[in-house]
């Protein structure tokens, strides 16, 4: 290091950071926690055009396949549909039970804004694995310097109580004899989907092994397959 010429110091050395930029902060928060969050805010949307496109997407779908095929080809895309509603009106319903549970709790814990955070916590423990760290994370932010030791410890035996409730027995109860697939295959198209597509996995694993299990309903040399992802 050379000394100026003026003042005969050596000069300090100066550390130049790049300004956060938005690429910087979704990159941050690209873990799994960030991946499951991304694929919740795209379901408002995908629910949208599923609903107003239906009939648009279910004639064109048809019309792909050869016409000695498209009776088969509009049975199968109806069964899809309505598969897909019921699965969307299960998770709803049971989102719903989460939600008045969990705002009830926070209500009497003196929690601010228990009614918004019971249904974030409520209809995030809905998520497979990971629905129980999300469902955790509204109210504990929410309660610090609220609520003392016991409270915090009410919360997470809620949280958890109501998520193991959840996948155990509501879900498959409500959702999983709505869609006439078997534990394993539901246990099993989530390791996959979540391998392949991560968060967004998780959300769709359930709808996809659905309509995997529909078509082979409706292919002969599948129909064995379709028989061992049923209940």
């Amino acid at each position: 290091m050379i000394a100026s010429p003026r003042t005969g110091k050596a000069p300090l050395p100066v550390e130049v950071q790049e300004a956060p930029g938005l690429s910087r902060v979704i990159s941050a928060g690209s873990g799994p926690l960030g991946e499951v969050f991304l694929a919740i805010t795209f379901i408002p949307f995908l629910v949208y055009f599923m609903l107003t496109w239906k009939a648009h997407a279910h004639a064109a779908t048809v019309r792909l396949f050869p016409k000695e095929h498209r009776l088969v080809a509009h049975r199968t895309v109806g069964r899809i549909s309505a598969m897909i509603r019921s699965f969307i009106a299960g998770n709803v319903l049971v989102g719903l039970i989460n939600a008045l549970v969990s705002a009830i709790v926070f209500w009497r814990l003196g929690i601010p804004y228990f009614y918004f955070l019971g249904v974030i916590s409520g209809f995030a423990s809905l998520v497979p694995y990971l629905g129980v760290f999300l469902a955790l994370l509204p109210p504990l932010a929410a309660a610090i310097g609220v609520v003392d030791k016991t409270g915090v410890l009410i919360i997470l035996v809620t949280v958890i109580v109501l998520h193991v409730l959840t996948m155990n027995v509501l879900y498959p109860k409500i959702v999983g004899k709505r869609l006439r697939l078997n534990p394993l295959a539901i246990s099993l198209s989530l390791l996959f989907w979540a391998w392949i597509w991560g968060g967004m996995g998780l959300i769709l694993a359930v709808p996809l092994v659905g309509a995997t299990k529909i078509i082979c309903d409706y292919v002969e040399p599948l129909q064995g397959l379709g028989a061992w992802l049923g209940d």
